[in-house]
């Protein structure tokens, strides 16, 4: 059994500890020897759930030696599905198009109960904790059947239980089918953060859209909506939330999930509508691994890529965030919660760099969420992901097998990967700390 290491890493200091040997619960004072990459530098001081200017005497925790690692933002996924995870076996394990996807679920979603719900969606939090999400966005349907807050009721539950650990807003989003507004006001009730909804599936979107805005105003809470899921270049809802929202203060989230039309319509179309986008603060949240999957089954030839055109959303200084949206259900069967296989993807099919792409996934979601910086400065939160990596583009690359996930100075996670094959034929020396499966301190 062997484990990457660097033998020719420098002598540890008799007070400091091997990156290696952490474990869930345990607290940092001090993070040396790393390899910089991006903002962070080869060192970092925590003081108080902040990084400090440097070493601060009598702080709590150990000072780590953390030769052959870099350290990231903890990473944040904008557009999730947990009550619909692992479902895509027991629905039948149906394959095609968002149509076809929301079909299956129309014919199986009155059998998916609370305690399956509950399961599925706190099995996908504990896969993301593991991955470096310190943060997570959900939807949840009014679910078919007679229980139909069900899945608010579940996440509402998970979000106390996992306080602290993986922030967790929910966003209740009513179809276009589901009648007046009653059960939304028993949603707020049970304290849902944001008003969802699917105006691009509605048979006048523009109404569908207002519905949702007014609701979120009338409660004084924030939206965020699917939009534009669709390849269709008539489809213009994003430019319709901007110029909705436009007046609203701007603590108050506004987020548009998808935006796939944008990448269809011509270049002063885009340009005129991400311009209304940055001066609304409207949030853009793309979502490639589900959208790829679902978008293009009607063009085998020269298939579009259902994602928007990430830098033209950069450019137009938009807040632009990533999510891993389906994990293993009808909408995408091979979602897995790592938001590293989703910021590789930004990589490969949006063209986006390795630096850019791991900042839109955690920093970009950060901003989005409303949660404060953790960008590894002077005063941000000390939160941060530890990756075995040369740079960012390794991590990537190798999926960042060995990651450390930091929050507020303290081990959250630890995920380690041990290879071993018959080519392994010479011993190499005692590893420091016998390799252990994933842990968590939940």
């Amino acid at each position: 059994m062997t484990i990457r290491r660097d033998h020719h890493r420098p002598a540890r200091r008799t007070n400091e500890m091997d990156a290696e040997l952490l474990e869930p619960g345990q607290r940092i004072a001090t993070l040396t020897g790393m390899t910089p990459a991006g903002d962070i530098g080869d060192a970092l001081a925590f003081s108080d759930g902040f990084i400090a200017e440097g070493p601060t005497p009598h702080a709590a925790g150990e000072t780590i030696d953390a030769t052959g690692w870099i350290a990231l933002p903890p990473l944040a996924d904008l557009h999730a599905h947990l009550d619909k995870g692992y479902t895509w076996t027991s629905f039948g394990q149906p394959e095609g198009s968002l149509d076809d996807a929301i079909s299956c679920w129309m014919d199986h979603g009155h059998n998916h109960g609370y305690a399956e719900i509950k399961a599925g969606a706190r099995r996908h939090l504990i896969a993301a904790l593991h991955s470096g999400v310190t943060a997570v966005r959900s939807h949840t349907n009014y679910h078919l059947g007679e229980d139909p807050l069900r899945g608010v009721r579940a996440l509402v539950e998970l979000r106390t239980q996992f306080a602290g650990i993986v922030d967790l807003q929910i966003v209740a989003s009513p179809g276009p089918s589901d009648g007046p507004d009653d059960l939304g006001r028993a949603a707020v009730a049970l304290g849902i953060d944001l008003v969802g909804g699917f105006p691009h599936l509605a048979e006048d979107p523009t109404a569908d859209l207002e519905r949702a805005a007014s609701f979120a105003e009338e409660f004084k809470i924030g939206i965020d909506l699917h939009t534009d899921e669709t390849l269709d270049p008539s489809s213009c809802g994003l430019a319709e939330l901007a110029a909705r929202t436009r007046h609203w203060p701007a603590g108050v989230i506004r987020s548009a999930g998808h935006c796939v039309s944008l990448s269809t319509q011509d270049a002063e179309t885009r340009a005129r509508t991400l311009a209304a986008v940055a001066e609304a603060r409207v949030s853009i949240i793309t979502n490639p691994l589900t959208n790829l999957y679902l978008q293009g089954w009607e063009h085998p030839i020269a298939t579009p890529r259902g994602i928007p055109p990430l830098r033209e959303v950069i450019a137009a200084g938009a807040t632009l965030a990533a999510g891993g949206d389906n994990v293993q259900d009808p909408f995408n069967p091979l979602g897995n919660a790592d938001m590293v296989d989703v910021a590789a993807e930004l990589v490969t099919a949006g063209h986006l760099t390795p630096a850019e792409a791991w900042h839109v996934s955690s920093s970009g979601g950060r901003a989005a969420f409303g949660l404060p910086p953790a960008r590894g400065r002077s005063g941000d939160v000390a939160d941060i992901v530890l990756v075995r990596a040369a740079h960012t583009a390794e991590a990537l690359a190798e999926r960042a097998p060995d990651r450390i996930v930091i929050r507020d100075g303290q081990v959250i996670a630890v995920r380690r990967r041990v290879v071993s094959s018959v080519f392994d034929l010479q011993a190499l020396p005692t590893s420091p700390s016998a390799p252990t499966s994933e842990g968590a301190l939940l």
